[in-house]
């Protein structure tokens, strides 16, 4: 019996993060992508290709425990962000499916924001919240996302707190530098729970927010911080020192065309794939791609050289992901993320503080 899925798992970076947990029940994982499905399924992990909007949670009586991770590229500051000018869609979409869990509408109105929003994709973050209700046996749920969607996480949760029983719900800002990983990268994840209250103290998350049944919405002051060895482009991709990345050809725009390796790399997105070493015009691979999104080097990435960029710019890094699992089922995950984090980066080993959090107001009133 599935106890644990993962709706649009992609190529399977919270896979990856069970596999560096150590777990032994198996994620199923849904996803509409063919290549993305072909790479998890070479990596060992157990997919399904499914249009996730097709799927019916009632179906799903023997499922404890969630991933979501919608895609993003509507709410990306790399995109063109059509996702914000639906917000107010989504957000009707979400209180609408509670009230309609609570008896108070019908059954069906979650399907109305796909019709409403300029671009499908951006209603896609609804599923999480149909799946979070319907699911008949849900215990914990973790999600994930670009910062863009905080708004909608908080609507998620104040709605799963105040309506439907969740103990605790949190929305969490982690960098993935801040891991020990070579390459930027901000996701924003929601961990919730019902009738336990995970322990967050040592996840390096800089900004944080809260609620649950028994909480108010409150800002969250991150705890005690993780250190982990500070990753250099270089070092992760055995570069010499001074090596520089061309992203664009001879292209300019106003943040550059160039970098240099001995600091971390830029957040990679699928145009990675043209990127080029200054010294000797040698492309990224998709391996080396991976690598830097915490990947092994030898990860079976599947489909086109388009798509195998495509899927490693849009997973969620492997030892991220073992941290927010490990958190949310009270595991250590700090000790195996350390060892694979040393054997995935042999070179790395220089630790740096930690940057000091930043207090933002996440909850900026939007969920009521």
């Amino acid at each position: 019996m599935t106890r644990i899925v993962d709706l649009f798992a992609g190529p399977a970076g919270w896979d990856m993060g069970a596999r560096i947990l150590g777990m032994a029940d198996p994620i199923h994982g849904y996803d509409i992508d063919a290549d993305a499905c072909a790479t998890a399924t070479a990596a060992g992990f157990l997919r399904t290709q499914a249009n996730v909007t097709d799927l019916d949670p009632d179906s799903m009586p023997g499922v404890t425990d969630a991933i979501i991770s919608p895609p993003c590229p509507t709410f990306s500051t790399s995109g063109k962000r059509t996702g914000l000018d639906d917000l107010h869609h989504i957000l009707e979409a979400i209180r609408q499916l509670g009230d309609s869990q609570a008896g108070l509408g019908p059954d069906d109105v979650w399907a109305d924001v796909y019709a409403r929003v300029q671009d499908v994709r951006s209603a896609l973050v609804v599923e999480a919240v149909r799946f979070a209700l319907r699911l008949p046996h849900l215990q914990r749920l973790v999600c994930e996302q670009v910062p863009g969607v905080t708004p909608i996480w908080q609507e998620m949760c104040a709605e799963l707190a105040t309506a439907h029983d969740f103990t605790a719900c949190n929305v969490l800002t982690l960098h993935a530098e801040d891991f020990g990983l070579p390459s930027r990268r901000t996701r924003t994840f929601v961990i919730a729970t019902r009738n336990q209250t995970p322990d967050l103290d040592g996840l390096p998350f800089r900004e944080g927010w809260t609620c649950g049944r028994y909480t108010a919405p409150a800002n969250l002051t991150p705890g005690t911080r993780a250190h982990f060895p500070q990753t250099t482009m270089a070092s992760a991709l055995n570069y010499p020192a001074g090596e520089r990345i061309n992203t664009r050809g001879n292209r300019r725009t106003s943040g550059g065309n160039e970098f240099s390796t001995d600091g971390l790399s830029w957040c990679l997105t699928e145009k990675a794939r043209s990127w080029k070493r200054v010294s000797d015009g040698a492309p990224l691979t998709a391996s080396q791609a991976g690598l830097l999104t915490g990947f092994p080097a030898d990860y079976p990435w599947q489909g086109s050289r388009s798509k195998q960029f495509l899927q490693a710019a849009d997973v969620v890094s492997p030892p991220v992901a073992a941290a927010v699992l490990g958190t949310t089922l009270g595991l250590d995950w700090e000790t195996p993320v350390r060892a694979y984090l040393a054997d995935l980066y042999p070179a790395s080993t220089t630790t740096l503080p930690a940057p000091e959090p930043v207090q933002l107001d996440l909850f900026s009133g939007t969920a009521a």
